[in-house]
Formats: C-alpha cells, structure tokens, sequence
C-alpha cells in the first residue's frame, strides 16, 4: 500500500485566507440551524492531522481536546498546549490547529444564528464566546461538569436522521455551551488577537437582534442601544461576518419564519404577522428572494422531505 496522499482542499479566499464552511468544504450560504459534531480525528486525519490557518464566516466552533498535543493558531497567536484544552474560534477568526496523530478530541461547530438565541438566555456566554481563546483546563473542572457526556450525547446525535435531531441538538448545544463557561469560570481564558472588541459588538448586535427582530426597527435604532455609532457597527459587522448589519438581521427573520413554516399549522398570512410584517406579501418576496422558493412551496417541500 502506497503512502497516504495528503488532501489539499481549494477554498475562496479574502486577503488570502482561506474562507471555508467547514475545513476543506466549499463556502455556501449557512444554515441557520446549524450544529455540526465531529471527533478531531474524523476531518484531520484526512489532511495528516495539520488544519491550515482558515476563516468561518458565519460559524462559530468549540474545540475540546480530553488527550493529545496541539498548535493552535489563533489570530496570529501560538498556542502550544495539550489536553485536556478548549479552543474557543468566533466567526472572522483566523485560526488553524496541528495535532499529534491520534488525538482525541470534538469539534463543535454552530451558527451564529443559534448562538445568538443561546447567549441571550445564558448571563455571560455571548462575550465568552465572543472572544477567541485556547487554554489548558484541569481535570478536576472537567469533573465538575457534565461536558464530556454531553459532547458525547451531540455526536451520536448528529450522526443520525430520527425525528426531532434538530431541536435535540439545539438543546445539548445550549447545555454543553453553558457546561463549558462554567468549566472556564474563573480559569483565565486569555482574548486574542486585535479583533476582539469588534467581536464583543457583534455578539451583543445578536442578542439585541434576537430581542427586537420582529420590531422592524432601523440599523441606527440598534447602534444607539448599543452605545456605538452606525458605522461602527457596520465595520465590525462587515469584518467579523463579511456582511452588512441588516444582513443579520435578516438572516434572523429567515431562521423564525422557516420554525414556524415547518413547526406550526400557522397559515403563511399568520407567520408573515407574527414576525412583524404588516403586508404578508411583502413578506412571501422577502422569503422568496432569499431562499429560492415561496413560503408555500417550502413548507410543501420540507413536510416531504
């Protein structure tokens, strides 16, 4: 048997770095709804254990390694540290990893989307994760906590197709997420790189965003309860997610409407006012141009799939 091939995966680039959905899969607009688990070896085996410096757009990623040796890159900072750690990567955060062969480890990786309803029932947990981190954890914290059984229960989870796997992970992902703060409590987890601040105002943007979505208010209405001026914001926005503030916004809007079209018998007249839009209309062509079909059609369309 000839020697292992080692993958190298092409991806779009800003600033020449590499901008991936997850590593070595094609940039694509993100689902809202998105929780994705995996072991560390399971994606970095396939490129000789070394996960190049990359960006997640819209995706936000917990690593926690329980054994083994890593580099991790974050920000331009150079962690070398071994298990058990965690990794805390916010979207916009340059980052990649070298392992020593066979560790043992998960990665977790959600929307923003998801983590905005998360941190904003959770005192604290939109600025943790807000700010990139890698730090060596004890294992007396990881006894206090129920992390590991809950990243276990994650990864069977995604790995199946049974009804209700998408509001099972949404629950695990609210409760490992809480489970990791409490772990870190106190334990110094250490911000890196420039970018931090700007992270920080977009995690609050999100949680103001969850708030207030239905309300149509303006992108200077959200800057003002904020504290910073319009384009502050959109500038943080805008390197953080690559997006414009009213891009979240929408994003938000889409993420309920496509709950209710597939949760409730709701009518689509009825969801367009539950989410605030005076002329349901209005609503179906705001739904339609950016998810390529009507409001109807989708529903039709998910209760057959």
């Amino acid at each position: 048997m000839g020697p292992r091939r080692r993958l190298r995966a092409p991806a779009a680039t800003v600033a020449s770095i590499p901008v991936f959905s997850l590593y070595g899969e094609p940039l694509r607009p993100p689902e809202l709804g998105t929780v994705h688990v995996e072991t560390v070896a399971a994606r970095s085996r396939l490129y000789d254990w070394n996960i190049r410096e990359h960006v997640h757009r819209d995706l936000y990623q917990v690593l926690k390694v329980r054994r083994g040796a890593v580099i991790a890159q974050i920000d331009g900072t150079r962690h070398k540290l071994r298990g058990p750690m965690l990794a805390i990567v916010p979207p916009g955060t340059v980052h990649g990893f070298t392992f020593k062969a066979d560790t043992d480890g998960l990665v977790v990786t959600f929307s923003a989307a998801l983590e905005g309803e998360v941190a904003a029932s959770n005192s604290g947990l939109g600025e943790f994760l807000a700010r990139p981190s890698a730090l060596g954890i004890s294992r007396s914290s990881i006894a206090g906590t129920d992390t590991d059984a809950l990243g276990s229960m994650m990864l069977r989870e995604s790995g199946r197709s049974a009804p209700g796997r998408e509001a099972a992970l949404r629950g695990l992902l609210a409760a490992f997420l809480a489970n990791v703060l409490r772990q870190t409590h106190g334990g110094g987890a250490r911000a890196v790189g420039t970018a931090a601040l700007a992270r920080v105002l977009v995690a609050r943007f999100r949680q103001a965003i969850d708030l207030r979505y239905r309300e149509h208010i303006g992108i200077g209405d959200y800057a003002r309860q904020l504290g910073c001026s319009e384009a502050a914001l959109r500038k943080a926005c805008q390197s953080i997610t690559g997006q414009a503030p009213v891009e979240l916004v929408h994003q938000r809007l889409l993420l309920e409407a496509q709950r209710q079209l597939r949760y409730t018998g709701m009518s689509v007249t009825q969801v367009a006012y539950r989410l605030g839009y005076e002329d349901p209309a209005y609503f179906s062509r705001f739904f339609a141009k950016r998810m390529r079909v009507s409001p109807r059609t989708f529903r039709r369309e998910d209760s057959t799939s």
